[in-house]
This record gives structure tokens, sequence and C-alpha cells, in this order.
């Protein structure tokens, strides 16, 4: 039998009051948890880059991320506390939105209150989703988008009007200008489309209302080149000479564009596992997944595909394609914090966690009296405080001012016009500090990941006798030419004599 897409009923008057504020806290307790353990200014690698880039109207890396740099720009001024503070804000905010779109969702789609909570609860009280939560990330709002997209493909598969499909399609659109990980996504949009339209769906007015609003959502990378053509002092998009001269790539050209969106600068860590590595990587993202949700969350999870599978092929095809693609990709992906780009699957996993809950609430109910149907979701809801009391000490983050700390001892520490080469941990904050907050602007700071090896091996050839330069980590390799001086978390890098050079040498081999 074919699942039926029902908006929910008018219910009493207390029945309504009570969705209102089951509801309601869906998005506000995991709000008020994420407020409570949020960072308290810019954090470390990708949070202070994203911090950056949205404040001033700069510019990133690939895929360049254009809606979330448009939507931190206005929310970036917000006056409360720091800058850095802000943004944070802004993910802890889109955390609980994303957790709150998660258990309409499912609601829409038939699962009881307590079931829908217990499963957003969870989704909610994931370490990585909360820690996620905590800091300037674009991965909560890619969360909220996709979510978002759901609900309005569900809402056309109601009424499949070409104007509903469009609206869906705009919106795809803007969440591709947001992540291009929304690009998993279309093989379950396109399946789902098409299983439910028909031939409808591919009428050549419905197509091309369904591609106008696509790139009307897409239209938001324009905001790429506009940024480009203002010079921003912050830029990420190009990379350094051996002079320190930034050639930043043309984003006024469409070579430049496809350049950066299509993630070149990563493609090498694309595909990159295979035979019994791959393996590997699918066992390690089913311990993270048991993880994420507590293991209580699997068996439930494989229920419920399978409720859906029955209910609707339709719906169930396409949430396993979401999460299919979603996750092999990052599976396959090497770097070292994919774990925090597997949150699209945490949403379409507790959607299914959901349906199984309820399904295993229907079945004690059939069993025994009315209220051994209420066991399984008050179980989950229990399981919610435990992984809530578990997690929050974990991710919380309200006391750590590390960062913030190290770079200021960073800049305090370094000699006049110094030159400061350092990775993502290192670099963008103490650029937070340079760029957002004006402090020492006489010294030039340099992310490796912008400069090649051999181009600053070149300038500290030529320039680290005259200038003071520090680096983050000392190379293997200028053991026994260069001496290392600590400087903190840095070291100063001068040359050696012929006489130390030697010594140097002879203590290495030791």
């Amino acid at each position: 039998m074919r699942f039926r897409f029902e908006t929910l009923n008018k219910p009493r008057d207390r029945e309504s009051l009570v969705e209102t504020l089951v509801s309601a806290a869906a998005f506000f307790l995991p709000l008020v948890a994420y407020v409570l353990t949020l960072a308290p200014t810019f954090y470390s690698l990708d949070s202070a880059e994203l911090t950056i880039a949205a404040h001033t109207g700069g510019l990133m890396r690939a895929t360049g991320y254009p809606l979330y740099l448009l939507l931190g720009r206005a929310w970036s001024w917000i006056p409360i506390g720091d800058i850095g503070f802000r943004m944070n804000l802004f993910s802890a905010v889109c955390g609980a939105l994303g957790v709150w779109l998660a258990y309409r969702i499912m609601r829409r789609i038939g699962v009881g209150r307590l079931a829908a909570a217990g499963a957003a609860g969870l989704m909610a009280a994931a370490p990585y989703y909360w820690s996620l939560s905590l800091v300037a990330e674009v991965y909560t709002l890619h969360v909220v988008l996709m979510a978002g997209l759901i609900l309005l493909l569900l809402r056309w598969a109601e009424d499949p009007t070409s104007r509903r499909l469009a609206v869906a399609a705009g919106w795809t659109g803007l969440s591709l200008s947001h992540h291009l990980a929304t690009a998993l996504l279309v093989p379950g949009i396109v399946f789902f489309v098409l299983s439910r339209g028909g031939k409808s769906a591919m009428r050549p007015k419905v197509l091309a209302v369904t591609v106008v609003a696509t790139l009307a959502g897409l239209s938001i990378y324009m905001y790429l080149p506009f940024l480009y053509a203002g010079d921003p002092a912050f830029n990420y998009a190009g990379l350094y000479d051996a002079a320190l001269h930034f050639q930043p790539v043309d984003l006024q050209s469409l070579s430049g564009m496809w350049w950066l969106v299509s993630g070149q600068t990563f493609a090498s860590r694309m595909f990159a596992y295979s035979g019994a590595s791959f393996w590997r990587e699918v066992l390690e993202f089913g311990i993270h997944l048991g993880r994420a949700f507590l293991y209580i969350g699997i068996l439930p999870g494989l229920i419920g595909v399978r409720v859906l599978a029955r209910r609707d092929r339709r719906l169930a095809g396409m949430l396993v394609l979401m999460f299919a693609a979603s996750a092999l990709f990052f599976i396959d992906y090497a770097v070292i914090d994919k774990e925090t780009m597997f949150l699209p699957t945490y949403l379409v996993w507790a959607v299914f966690g959901g349906l199984g809950y309820q399904a295993l609430a229907d079945r004690f109910a059939d069993r025994g009296p009315i209220w051994a149907g209420r066991l399984v979701p008050a179980a989950v809801l229990g399981a919610v405080l435990i992984a809530t009391g578990v997690t929050g000490p974990q991710v919380d983050l309200s006391g750590d001012r590390t960062v913030r700390l190290r770079a200021a001892a960073a800049l305090e520490t370094v000699g006049p016009d110094a030159v400061i080469f350092g990775w993502w941990e290192t670099v963008p904050p103490i650029q937070y500090l340079q760029i957002i907050e004006g402090r020492r602007p006489d010294v030039r700071i340099v992310n490796r990941f912008l400069i090649t090896r051999e181009s600053i091996e070149s300038f500290v050839r030529r320039e680290a006798g005259s200038l003071p330069v520090y680096i983050d980590r000392f190379p293997e390799e200028w053991v026994g030419i260069y001496r290392a001086v600590p400087f903190g978390d840095l070291y100063r890098v001068e040359p050696l004599s012929e006489k130390e050079t030697a010594l140097e040498l002879q203590i290495f081999q030791r």
C-alpha cells in the first residue's frame, strides 16, 4: 500500500497546544544546550577562516560557500560578543533549526510526537552534530537546507504542481550555492520526482521552469565575483609566489570560477581508497554512525527503512539514495576531518530511526495495554538524556579561549616586520586578530596551504638572515641548514654557520 503524505489534521485545542510545545522544544532545547556550551570566541581551523571571510567580505578556499558568506556577513553584525562568538552562535541556531526540521519531517510522514522527538533528540546529542553547532562551520547550515529540501519535496508530492516543483528546484540551487555536497542528494531527488511525477515531470514546460528555478538559486555564486572585484583583504582563492606576492585566481573568469567551485585543490583527496582500505573506512563509518546515535538508534533505523519501503518505496528510495551517496563519497574522501562531513547522513538516519521507534511502539501497543506503546518512545527520550549528559561535557567549549590566547601570544612574540608560515590551526586565528581586530599590521602571515614548499624554501634562503621568519612546524629537511629557535608555538628560522651546520647534523644523526 502506498504511503500517503498527509498534513496533520487539526487536533483538539489541547492536542494542538501539546504539538506546539513539543515542536518548540525540538528547537529551543537543543539551542539552549548549544548556547550553554558555545565557544566564547573564534576557534581554530576552518572556523577562524569562515569568520574572517564572512565578516570582512573575503574569499575562502574551494568551494567558495557564497551563501554562507552572504548570510554570515549580515549575521556577524548582530551586537553580541565578539565577531567569533557571533558566527559560532550562527552555527548553534542552524544546528537547532536542523533538529527542528528533522522533527517536522518525521511528523509529516506520520511518526508520533514522542518517537519523533526522541529520534530528533538523539541527532541533536550526537557528538559531531553538537560540536559542529558550537563553532563557525558550514555543516549545520547544510543540514538546514537539506531538511528544508526534503520538506519541500514532500509538499510537492502531495500535489505535484509545476510551481511546487519549481520552489523545490530553486531551493536545491540555493543549497548548492552553499555546499556542493548537495550534488550528492541529486540522485535521490531525481528518483523521487520521476517516480512520483512520471511523464508530467518531464514535460518541456515543467523542465524549463525547473531549470530556471535551479539557476535562480545558483545565482548566489555571483556573490564571489562581486567580492573578488573589491580586492578583499582576506583571500584564500589563489597562491603565494616565492616573493610572498599573492596571485589571486580570477573569479571574474569562467575558468577561475570553475577552479574554485569544483574544488580542484582537493581533487587528489577524492576517491582515495580501494580494496581493503576502502572497506576499513566503511567499517569506521559504521562505528561512527553507531556512536552518533548511542548505538540504540541503529536497529530502529534499519526497521525504519523496512517500514518506509513497505509504505512508500519512492520516499524510501530517495532517502536511501541520499544517505548512501553522502556516506560513500565522504567514506572515500582522504581528509583528517571527514567525520565532520557525515551530518547529512545523521538527518536521514534520524528519520529512519523515528519510523523504527514508532513501529516498535505500535507493536508493543498492539500486544499489551495502551501504556505499553509508550515504553519505546520513553526509552528513547531517556537515551537522549543519557546522550546529553555524556556528550555535553565532552564537547563543551564554553570556557575555551585557548585559540585566541595562543594567537595573541604569537603576535606579541614575533619581531617587527616578521613573516609567519603556518597551517590551518595556526594561521587563520592569527589573521583574525590582525584583520578583524587590527593587531600587528606589520606582520605578514601566510597559510602553508597557499604556497608551495619550494616557494617557502626560496623565500627563507633569501630572507631568513635579514627578516624575522617563523614557522609552526619545522621541516625535517631544514635540519643542518637552519636553526629552529622556539618562540611559544612557533619556531624562528635562522641560518647556521658552516660550523653550526656540521654540529646540528651530528646531533640530528644521534
